[in-house]
């Protein structure tokens, strides 16, 4: 009872932190480009350093020369080698909204250089507030597609409020440059720890205020390290800020009862949601009993046996444990055996 009026009294506290930490999920910047003419007044620039200036900056896509990678045809914005007079060279900038720049965040976009002979450069960069640094640049003379690019930040002395920007550039418009466009930008910052495991960190924490502080203090780190992971389709699971090792999984169930520290990270996907979770021990036997020993680095010749009597007979190694045989009897009939490996039946 007094466990429950001691949760009770905290648990509010505690939701409260929950919420605001989920809150961190949501993408910092989301820009589809449904309205090109919109971005300046949601903090967007548009700055065209090229020499000579052209007679176009950043417009709204032509769903004529292709159309968006989503959303309505010519939902993205595009420039040209107009960004410059005939012969001059293009240095057209498109500058995202301030935001909160931090190590391991990743900014995502759709890029497409249409290219087609004349070659075409998109080059991405970041600022903090001084000049600005390369991230990444895209190059190509014929059309790429729409491509999805992630670009993850690192580097930063600290979190600062700052920019990203793309950079169109083209060196020579009389022999270069054709139509690049731009789609689906966003900002996304770190993972943060999912509501589950939030919420088990608070109760270690309250559950262990009468505790030595080693050892709460201790629950409390593998509490906090457990962040959000998701499957992609192939079924690979990702944890940010954990480091895996490798490590040899035992050759059978046998050796990893013997010794319960073998092993590695092991998941197990349900049949029916296709979801990853940890196995339960039944789950986690089945998976150890069917991993295999790692295959050989080399490929070794058998050894082959010649008895006096005739015949030839070949030396099997654990890899090799099932075979058959073949005897011919004096009347010249052959006689074929099957031989299982140990623990088979025929």
């Amino acid at each position: 009872m007094d466990l429950i009026k001691y949760l009770a009294k905290h648990l509010a506290g505690l939701l409260a932190l929950v919420a605001s930490c989920s809150a961190m999920g949501v993408p910092l910047l989301s820009e589809g480009f449904d309205n090109v003419a919109t971005l300046p007044a949601r903090g967007w620039a548009f700055v065209n350093s090229s020499s000579p200036p052209g007679t176009t900056g950043w417009f709204q896509g032509n769903a004529a020369i292709f159309p968006a990678a989503s959303g309505p045809a010519n939902a993205y914005i595009a420039a040209n080698f107009n960004s410059a007079g005939f012969g001059g060279a293009v240095s057209n900038w498109l500058l995202t909204p301030e935001v909160m720049l931090t190590n391991g965040e990743s900014l995502d976009f759709s890029l497409r250089l249409l290219g087609e002979g004349l070659l075409d450069r998109m080059e991405v960069y970041v600022s903090t507030g001084g000049a600005f640094s390369m991230l990444a640049a895209f190059e190509s003379d014929s059309d790429t597609g729409w491509l999805d690019k992630t670009i993850l930040v690192n580097g930063l002395a600290a979190p600062a409020i700052g920019r990203y920007a793309f950079r169109y550039v083209v060196d020579d418009t009389s022999i270069n440059g054709n139509y690049v466009g731009i789609d689906t930008v966003s900002v996304n910052a770190l993972p943060v720890p999912d509501t589950v495991a939030l919420l088990c960190l608070g109760l270690v924490v309250l559950l262990g205020t009468g505790r030595s502080r080693r050892r709460w203090l201790a629950a409390t780190g593998l509490a906090a390290s457990a962040l959000v992971a998701n499957a992609d389709e192939h079924g690979v699971m990702s944890f940010p800020h954990v480091q895996v090792t490798r490590q040899q999984v035992p050759a059978t169930a046998a050796a990893a009862a013997a010794d319960p520290g073998q092993g590695g990270f092991m998941a197990y996907k349900d049949p029916q949601t296709g979801q990853l979770t940890g196995p339960n021990p039944a789950q986690a036997a089945l998976l150890t009993a069917a991993a295999r020993t790692p295959a050989p680095l080399v490929r070794q010749r058998p050894q082959l046996i010649r008895p006096p009597y005739g015949g030839i007979g070949v030396m099997l190694d654990e890899r090799q444990a099932r075979y058959a045989m073949v005897r011919k009897a004096d009347d010249g009939s052959l006689t074929e055996t099957c031989v299982p490996a140990e623990g088979e039946t025929k």
